[in-house]
């Protein structure tokens, strides 16, 4: 096994991982272990099923049809059953995402569905549905310089001074325009699900952040037919719901328990960090504009 330093925790794994293995010295006990074995086929008495998932407290398995079978438990392992033929990539797509996801639900961590990059020593982060453009939006910003810190989950920790960003998988899931709007040649990038007729890719980013960096804004982006770009600071009374709203994967804490505990993160945050509403264009993506319009907001 090899070890990784991800979202604050020693991780053994069996799989290689995109991210820079821990050399000496090594911890003498991991945070979480993450190999092949045996899992069940479903969960004795689960809370909540749904379509490809089943959680109760302490235990969360994905099915994942035509790759693997992940059993996540008590926030400290995960253990794969792959189907045959499965490739590995494939398999680290579901991992680094509703399994990694659902451990650090299991681990009380604050999960948003969204990327982070780092503001001279403070950290924003870009929050909203799929295809949106949280990962457009980071990568723009790192591109032109910002250290990046998430993509898809993006991990708070409470800390003494309030909430903070921890460092994830240091890679972005970007579609092909995406990557042509910055420059970016896809000929040597590997496809987000091999097999399947999807234009996106992981683009590998430089990551020399490892420790949580203190979380100052939270850009909440919607996309509306009108033309214009509009970022509106929200009151206190109206921070709460958009961070409940953009929490990475939702329904499994319905299985997984800790909702109370999910609550009292979503008010530490609001309570600390800005909270802005960013509406554009749903036609015409307008990045360099965005990002100008963003960066006014910035911590100094």
């Amino acid at each position: 096994m090899s070890m990784h330093r991800i979202f604050g925790l020693n991780i053994a794994s069996s799989l290689r991982l995109p991210s820079l293995a821990i050399t000496a010295p090594q911890p003498n006990v991991p945070d979480v272990f993450i190999a092949y074995g045996d899992t069940p086929e479903a969960l004795t008495d689960p809370r909540i099923k749904g379509v490809r998932f089943q959680a109760s407290p302490g235990e969360f398995l994905l099915l994942v049809d035509n790759v693997a079978r992940f059993y996540v438990q008590d926030g400290n392992r995960i253990t794969i059953t792959p189907e045959s033929g499965a490739n590995e990539d494939d398999i680290l797509i579901f991992l680094m995402g509703s399994a990694m996801g659902a451990l650090l639900h299991q681990r009380n961590i604050l999960v948003l569905h969204g990327s982070a990059i780092a503001v001279n020593g403070q950290s924003v982060a870009f929050c909203g549905p799929s295809g949106i453009g949280k990962s457009t939006l980071a990568a723009g910003f790192h591109q032109r310089g910002y250290p990046f810190l998430a993509d898809d989950l993006c991990a708070i920790t409470m800390c003494d001074g309030g909430p903070a960003v921890i460092p994830g998988f240091p890679r972005l899931k970007l579609w092909a325009d995406t990557l042509k709007k910055l420059d970016t040649s896809k000929d040597q990038l590997k496809s987000v699900r091999w097999g399947v007729d999807l234009e996106k890719y992981f683009l590998p980013v430089d990551s020399s952040l490892h420790t949580p960096v203190p979380l100052q804004a939270v850009f909440i982006l919607k996309s509306t037919n009108k033309d214009a770009l509009v970022i509106t600071p929200l009151p206190g009374n109206e921070k709460i719901d958009p961070l409940i709203e953009n929490t990475y994967r939702m329904h499994f804490l319905h299985g997984l328990g800790g909702k109370k505990d999910h609550f009292k993160q979503c008010a530490a945050v609001a309570a600390k960090a800005e909270v802005c509403k960013v509406v554009r264009p749903d036609k015409g993506f307008l990045l360099d504009e965005l990002m100008d319009m963003v960066a006014e907001r910035f911590p100094s």
